[in-house]
């Protein structure tokens, strides 16, 4: 009874497995499925060439409007400053009474007509003395040639000698290119001849007890040498001081 009781109760287990793996192959194709349709579509490239088109279009509209606001903006700020200018402005009348008070200028064409006429004058009465008139104007242009001549010069108190830089330029490199030329010529390499100055150094650094140079050619060298050697010696003083106490 035992046995038989235990098949009864295999039987529906192993019902219960085939359930079981039937769901889970339908589960398995269900899920198969849904990620095929979720999957992306395939896009062509005349799509793709067509969006892009249209975004762009869309980029140059959008561009294009925020230009026409910005003008709208401007006009409307320029009308408002002209409005504010008429009202700053005085009124008609006022400005009427202020025209009608000023004198007005004399026209052109009248002020000419006058010169013309003052000219027509003084030519017909001025005929016979026009070879004096003349005469005078150019004995006045040299009298305003000389004053301003005159006026150039300035005069100096004391002696003083008065020399152009050209002239100056011109002295100097002269005797530059003629000290130069004895130089080269007297005390060059192939000669045994040299300045005085340069024999003496040589001796003072080729003796056994060694001097300074008779001339310095750089003359503060030696002063700037002086002062630091006083302070080093200050420095050097005043470090042994501080040693001894």
């Amino acid at each position: 009874m035992a046995k038989k009781q235990h098949g009864k109760s295999d039987a529906p287990m192993g019902k219960q497995k085939n359930k079981k793996m039937a769901e889970n192959i339908h589960l398995g194709v269900a899920s198969s499925e849904d990620d095929d349709d979720e999957a992306p579509e395939e896009v062509t490239f005349e799509d793709s060439k067509a969006i892009a088109l249209r975004s762009m279009k869309e980029a140059i509209a959008t561009a294009r409007r925020e230009k026409e606001l910005l003008k709208e903006k401007r006009r409307k700020r320029q009308e408002l400053f002209q409005e504010q200018k008429k009202r700053r402005l005085l009124p008609d009348d006022i400005l009427e009474e202020i025209d009608s008070a000023v004198p007005k200028k004399p026209k052109a064409s009248k002020v000419q007509a006058e010169k013309e006429g003052s000219q027509e004058e003084a030519s017909s009465s001025g005929v016979e003395g026009s070879e004096k008139s003349d005469a005078e104007e150019e004995e006045e242009q040299k009298k305003k040639k000389k004053k301003k001549k005159r006026g150039n010069r300035q005069s100096l108190k004391g002696n003083y000698s008065v020399t152009r830089v050209k002239d100056q330029s011109l002295a100097s490199k002269q005797k530059q290119s003629a000290l130069d030329f004895i130089h080269s010529h007297l005390y060059g390499a192939g000669s045994n001849r040299t300045t005085n100055n340069h024999l003496l150094s040589l001796q003072n650094k080729r003796a056994q007890k060694k001097s300074a140079a008779p001339q310095f050619v750089d003359k503060q060298w030696g002063t700037e040498k002086k002062m630091k050697a006083e302070k080093f010696k200050k420095r050097w003083q005043n470090q042994q001081m501080v040693e001894t106490s």
